[in-house]
């Protein structure tokens, strides 16, 4: 497997990994420790015009490690790496230069460190796993075969690391009448999305798959859709059914008092490469949630966003946006300060300004925009500040508490076509 693809699948589990404790949690402790120290390099990590090598404050790096879940101790022995392998230079101050990152800087250096902690047999298993269920859906017996004697694992353990991996949400597994086949979230982002597409469409009937074409035609020209409006064409039971499967993504974005979501295609950052290790935790993708946010449900004294195509350009050229200081900026875009992909800037008493320090962040959002911004209708809040973000695996695994048997069998006979051929 290549560094890069080892690197994401780290990050992304890593993730999954943070609310889990004990002995599930040991393990699979060096995916945990790996992916977080990868985190820290990307929180860290800056791609600014005319910058660099630019340098961050101690209070900065030390707030955005408590918002990611990134203890002391991985903080600490993180940053020791980072200076150690040339990445990082650490003043007396605490403040730190970065030397030049990229998110390929940061997917190596992640796999490097799991490679350097000395994993064990079953972690290599579980990343392995990971990206075969990717590449096609594999049925839960073969998997448990197949892990077992290439990592050398007893069959007993081989089937409980199973169990852990489905526990944590780090592989799925579907099961209808004595099949039972794995899959995971990325099942669609693998660079074969039309090929898996077509398994999908042959088996629905004629309307069904005129609706579903009508919905990727709008996807394809606005980005992206308001899923009520994707429910509506597709049908409550077929659109939670795809969902289901990872066939969209679905993500949300939420204030205090409701939860709102928008769709867009796992295809749409084809342009890149593969999807997953361009973006393997969704930074580009919650900035193009708090941008539709605004577009659609910030008024005009607030600081509603009317031309998010300019907006993204201007964040992109490494200019401030802003002005004189919007209130908005300062209350739609936490998840994105906490994230590191921008800098917001108090100018006054509720007046702020905005500035973007992953260009590359920003480039595959404007890639999801293609030129008209994400659809009218995406994201409708009630009008309180947009407060978090959830993304596609996040959303997937919420949808995937409320299926039928007939979500069950559908996704098992489209998960099998896949397995078979797809």
């Amino acid at each position: 497997m290549e560094k890069k693809t080892e690197g994401a699948w780290l990050l992304a589990q890593s993730k999954c990994l943070d609310a889990v404790s004990g002995i599930s949690a040991a393990r699979l402790e060096n995916i945990s420790y790996a992916g977080k120290i990868g985190r820290l390099y990307n929180l860290l990590r800056r791609n600014i015009v005319d910058d660099p090598n630019p340098t961050i404050d101690r209070e900065t790096v030390l707030r955005a490690c408590q918002l990611s879940g990134i203890d002391r101790s991985t903080r600490e022995r993180g940053l020791e790496i980072l200076s150690a392998a040339g990445r990082i230079d650490v003043a007396a101050n605490g403040a730190i230069s970065v030397l030049g990152a990229t998110t390929m800087a940061v997917l190596e250096l992640t796999s490097d460190v799991f490679g350097e902690s000395n994993p064990t047999g079953e972690e290599k298993a579980v990343i392995e796993l990971s990206e075969r269920v990717a590449s096609q859906p594999i049925a839960t017996g073969d998997a448990i075969e197949q892990i077992g004697d290439e990592f050398r694992i007893p069959i007993d353990r081989a089937t409980s690391l199973l169990g852990l991996c489905k526990d944590t949400a780090l592989i799925d597994e579907v099961a209808d009448r004595g099949r039972v086949i794995l899959f995971n979230s990325n099942t669609f982002r693998d660079g074969r999305y039309a090929i898996k597409a077509m398994e999908v469409l042959k088996a629905l009937g004629t309307v069904d798959q005129t609706n579903l074409h009508e919905v990727q035609e709008r996807l394809r020209k606005d980005g992206a859709m308001y899923d009520r409006d994707v429910e509506q064409i597709l049908g409550a039971d077929l659109f939670r059914k795809l969902s289901s499967i990872g066939y969209f993504d679905r993500m949300e974005v939420s204030n205090s008092t409701e939860a709102v979501g928008y769709v867009a295609s796992p295809n749409d950052f084809q342009k890149y490469g593969r999807p997953f290790e361009d973006d393997p935790i969704d930074d580009a993708k919650a900035l193009l949630a708090s941008l539709t946010y605004g577009r659609t449900r910030s008024g005009y004294y607030r600081g509603a966003i009317t031309m998010p195509t300019a907006l993204l350009g201007a964040l992109i050229a490494g200019r401030e946006v802003g002005k004189n200081g919007v209130r908005a900026i300062g209350e739609d875009y936490r998840e994105l300060e906490a994230r590191q992909v921008v800098k917001v800037t108090e100018r006054g008493p509720g007046r702020y300004t905005m500035r973007l320090l992953k260009r590359d962040v920003g480039e595959m959002a404007l890639s999801i925009v293609r030129g008209r911004g994400a659809a009218e209708e995406a994201v409708l809040l009630d009008g309180s500040p947009a407060s978090r973000f959830e993304g596609p695996h996040q959303v997937r695994m919420k949808t995937r508490l409320h299926n039928s048997v007939s979500d069950l069998t559908f996704m098992t006979d489209a998960l099998d076509r896949l397995r078979a051929g797809g």
